[in-house]
């Protein structure tokens, strides 16, 4: 589950369609406007050509439901269905309810079907979501019978949960002991939810986010957190949910959604007979969770809070200045569409009017968290600020941000960088993706959600078109939005944040006040049956589950055979070339990895600091603004990043490489390639100010990454510790490369650094290590033209006998690693050794680790410890992982990790486990793949058809006796490594040797 704070940009699908009232979907059936089909009355009919797809909206008779079917030649069908839930309090009152809603239905009465069918489908996305205004539920999977499998149980889900007292304790939040079995240990707060929020709470950023949207739009729904805010839950009840749902899960306050090839009438026909035919409409439904405009403001507003301070960032350089103003309505599509443009105007690469004004000074280390058009909510708004500020510069901030304005009004914009932003729209219409349709989703629900016109919203090049002819018909059209948006809106918000000392303390005040607070209200009787109570839930999540009432697809419903990737090798100018034949829609993508291994030590450890810049450093003949502007004319940007890939014939064996990844237009095929034969060829490393604003921007994002990503640096800090390879990941990409950028942003000095930059292109920007890809439309001879002109004009030449080079092992002493951050919750992790692709325990290792997750960590560390999530894998490294997200509980955890091998042995394992475990494997190896990737195994990873079959049969032959030995093999290894991540934990550290890094003091 998922809770959006911001949710994709409604334009990302970028869709085009035509007006008509009668239309031949690709399924070859005729719809009419007025067509009655199974309860359903067609109301509007589109087809869209740029994407081959019609669109249909109907509305149930009876009930009042609006639906949405996008009719379209994909195979990777979706289902979605969302309500419009506005609450009133912080209580996190729509996302407990989305937890809950899944824990077990009338027809699915066992506990959590969501999650155990997870293990019995091929779904390849499976989730539920609450934005601040709506929560949905959203599947995708290219099977009919999972289809409608999960249709059943979702829909039955949110129409009929059994919405249990202890389910709702569960994933809300309970009063319960520290130790369950314990009556006279301290009672605690606890659920689910209110550790995922007290997580979210631990993030400045997502903090500064939410009270940006609480300030700018107060007066509604926006004006509280729909997520909740963990002093608040404790006041939710259960009746309050129970009433909640009863009034705002009802068909008249649904939206239906499906797209894919599968047919719509058998899609409205199960819906019709199974849920909708006997609901009767009741429109008031809607009025009370209609959203009014926001009641614009007669004068500005300024709003500050506070925040903890963050040991990754210079103590002077924590604080943050936003400043927002309120925009259209949502439901003005032409208008959003318009604005968005002027939005990447102002604030997008290094021609926008903001970065050069406020990122290129280098006052600060970033934009704002705030910063960006926000289109998701009934009121779209705009913001701009940055954060790593010291507070002295607020003043200077505001007053740069009053000076921009009034220069982009004066001074107009560039008809190129408004042509570009026009390109890269055209560009994404062609570029195919693989859940195009869930996308889709994303980007019409917020209009949607508003009643507004959202097959209007799907017309992008006609409002591209008109767009066009305003700009033709009034020059200064854009100059005009600036004016009444930014310059003269009375509706304006300045919002600071700064972190306090103490911070954390007062946070764990009012946690510890509410606690006594609610202690104090219990009688005697009332701490009886909180005892009582615990004891139950206890009971009831180690309870056997009957699973047989839910649906479950087999082992034979899937494909027997790896699916043959066309491949076509090519020799050119003695340079490997791998050209992949793919339906690609005219366009063409270039990728390329260059072996690195070659490079001394204390260059490596710069490569991802040179990926990072090498693109944006400006040429000998461009500076970076020119070099920028010709890059966005003609592609979809110049990406290079540094990536270590695992042999999977070989344990310890890597490839150390660099990769580069463009796509562009078939037409702009030469553009592109000459832009890349500029970096190889000119590249230069002296703009020493512009290479200070993309190192403070790269330390500032990657410290801001560890809140929401904590468990997976905590993965990588464990599995450092018994795997060189991922050692090696761990300096180049973990929490030890955040350290070192930081340290780097720091230095007065950058010459020396740029120096080294300089000397890595020197040595890697050739053909020496190099070998190309291709992924084009079949006979595009115009593509592997323009790669042979680029190849034909670079230096070097290829000789590199052997991609793979071996790391020597580690040693076997144990490790426990603890980095101490300023967090209310932890991230905890456990690795052991494994082995590669190709070995025989490989297949088996994979399905217990799926079968520990969803049978052992799932119940133990999330049901009963309250951790937002747990799970084990198995890494291409070769390296177990366990893992824990957003933990009250990591001593116990780590007790849960450490009990794992002795869990498997005292269970008996059955066939049905056994392949549900398979098929959340096969759910990974069969996801759909878009085409643009259907090379990616090969080229990259040397996975060729023979290897990926061989795994796929070791996967189906996996016997319960195989999960028996692998796992006394493997998971009782003495030889294993612990990370934390979290705050202080003196109690962890007993009875271990703990290498405690407390980030407070770097």
């Amino acid at each position: 589950m998922l809770r959006l704070s911001r949710v994709l940009n409604k334009h990302n699908a970028n869709i085009r369609g035509l007006s008509i009232l009668r239309t031949k979907t690709p399924n070859d059936t005729t719809v009419e406007v007025g067509q009655e089909i199974e309860g359903f009355v067609v109301k509007e009919v589109k087809p869209v050509a740029d994407f081959q797809l019609t669109a249909l909206r109907l509305e149930h008779q009876k009930s009042g439901a609006d639906y949405l079917h996008i009719d379209r030649n994909d195979s990777n069908n979706v289902f979605s269905i969302a309500f419009r839930t506005t609450p009133k309090q912080s209580n996190g009152l729509p996302h407990i309810l989305e937890h809950t809603t899944l824990c077990g239905s009338k027809k699915f009465p066992c506990r959590d079907p969501f999650f155990k069918m997870l293990n019995r489908s091929m779904a390849n996305f499976m989730n539920a979501m609450t934005a601040p205004d709506y929560t949905f539920y959203p599947f995708c999977t290219e099977n009919q019978s999972d289809y409608y499998n999960l249709m059943s149980v979702y829909l039955d889900a949110v129409f009929n949960p059994m919405l249990r007292e202890s389910d709702f304790r569960q994933e809300g939040w309970r009063l319960e002991h520290k130790d369950v079995d314990d009556k006279n240990s301290p009672i605690e707060i606890k659920g689910v939810v209110y550790n995922e929020m007290k997580g979210v709470y631990s993030d400045n950023q997502q903090i500064y986010n939410e009270h940006f949207l609480n300030n700018i739009l107060p007066s509604n729904t926006y004006g509280i957190n729909s997520g909740g805010d963990p002093n608040v839950i404790p006041s939710l009840t259960h009746s309050d949910l129970v009433a909640f749902h009863h009034r705002y899960y009802h068909p008249s306050n649904s939206r239906f959604y499906s797209y894919g090839n599968f047919n719509l009438e058998n899609h409205l026909k199960f819906l019709n007979d199974t849920f909708l035919k006997d609901c009767l409409a009741d429109p008031s439904i809607k009025d009370e969770t209609k959203v009014p405009n926001e009641k614009r403001w007669t004068t500005s507003k300024r709003a500050h809070i506070a925040c903890r301070e963050d040991p990754m960032v210079p103590k002077d350089k924590q604080s943050s200045l936003s400043i927002g103003t309120l925009w259209s309505d949502i439901n003005n599509t032409q208008e959003t569409f318009e604005l968005a443009i002027l939005s990447r105007l102002l604030l997008n690469g290094p021609n926008a009017k903001f970065y050069k004004t406020l990122i290129e000074p280098n006052i600060g280390t970033d934009f704002s968290a705030a910063t960006g058009f926000t289109d998701q909510t009934r009121d779209t708004f705009f913001a701009v600020g940055l954060q790593g500020l010291n507070v002295s510069d607020f003043e200077r901030v505001e007053s740069i941000y009053e000076d921009t304005i009034k220069s982009a009004i004066k001074e107009g914009f560039d008809n190129r960088d408004i042509d570009n932003i026009l390109h890269s729209v055209e560009l994404s219409m062609r570029h195919q993706t693989s859940n195009f349709g869930l996308q889709l989703l994303y980007g019409t629900l917020p209009v949607w959600n508003h009643d507004g016109n959202i097959l209007d919203s799907m017309c992008v090049s006609e409002k591209i078109d008109e767009f066009k002819k305003k700009l033709s018909n009034q020059p200064n059209y854009l100059q005009s939005l600036v004016d009444k948006y930014l310059l003269n809106n009375n509706h304006k918000l300045v919002m600071t944040m700064s972190p306090e000392n103490n911070f954390e303390e007062f946070r764990k005040e009012n946690e510890d006040k509410l606690l006594k607070e609610k202690l104090a209200l219990l009688s005697d009787v009332d701490k009886e049956n909180i005892y009582v109570q615990g004891l139950n839930l206890r009971k009831q999540q180690d309870a056997t589950q009957d699973v047989t009432c839910l649906p479950s697809l087999s082992l034979d419903d899937l494909k027997k055979t790896t699916d043959p990737v066309p491949l076509i090798r090519k020799n050119i100018n003695n340079t490997p070339v791998f050209i992949f034949p793919q339906p690609t829609n005219q366009v063409t993508y270039f990728r390329s990895l260059i072996n690195t291994s070659h490079l001394s030590h204390d260059l490596k450890t710069l490569i991802p600091l040179f990926c990072n810049v090498v693109t944006r450093m400006g040429t000998k003949s461009m500076d970076f603004r020119q070099f920028d502007q010709l890059v966005r004319k003609s592609t979809g940007g110049l990406q290079v990043s540094q990536s270590i890939i695992d042999s999977p014939k070989n344990l310890f064996d890597m490839k150390e490489s660099v990769i580069l990844n463009s796509h562009c237009l078939d037409k702009n095929v030469d553009e592109m390639f000459d832009l890349w034969k500029q970096i190889f060829t000119q590249v230069t490393f002296e703009d020493e100010n512009r290479f200070k604003t993309l190192l403070q921007e790269e330390a500032s994002s990657l410290a801001n990454s560890i809140s929401g990503s904590g468990h997976m640096y905590a993965m990588l800090c464990a599995t450092a510790g018994i795997n060189p390879i991922d050692a090696q990941r761990e300096t180049y990409g973990g929490l030890q490369y955040i350290s070192t950028m930081k340290k780097i942003a720091q230095i007065d000095d950058l010459l020396p650094i740029l120096k080294k930059l300089e000397e890595i292109g020197t040595i890697i920007l050739n053909k020496n290590t190099m070998k190309c890809s291709l992924t084009i439309v079949e006979n595009n001879s115009m593509a592997v033209k323009g790669l042979e002109g680029f190849l034909n004009t670079i230096a070097g030449n290829w000789e590199q006998p052997n991609d793979y080079n071996k790391i020597d092992k580690l040693d076997n002493n144990a490790k426990c690693f603890h980095h101490v951050l300023p967090f209310s919750v932890n991230y905890c992790a456990k690795a052991l050794p494994g082995v590669h692709y190709a070995h025989k325990h490989f297949a088996p290792l994979k399905v217990l680790c799926k079968y520990i997750s969803s049978k052992y960590l799932l119940p133990t560390v999330r049901e009963k410890n309250g951790a937002y999530g747990s799970g084990a894998s198995l890494s291409m490294s070769g390296s177990i992982q366990m893992f824990s997200y957003r933990d009250p509980k990591p001593i116990e955890t780590f007790e849960a990790f450490d009990g794992a091998c002795n869990w498997v042995n005292n269970k008996k394992i059955t066939i049905e486990e056994l392949n549900e475990a398979k098929l959340a494997i096969f759910q990974g190896i069969d996801h759909p793949v878009a085409p643009m990737s259907k090379g990616n195994a090969l080229f990259f990873n040397d996975m060729d058809h023979q290897i990926r079959q061989e795994h796929r049969n070791q996967i189906m032959n996996v016997k319960v006796e195989d999960l028996l030995k692998v796992a006394n093999l493997y998971f009782s290894n003495t030889n294993f490594s612990k990370a934390l991540i979290g705050p202080a934990n003196n109690d962890i550290h007993s009875g271990t040797n703990w290498n405690v890094t407390n980030h407070e003091d770097l």
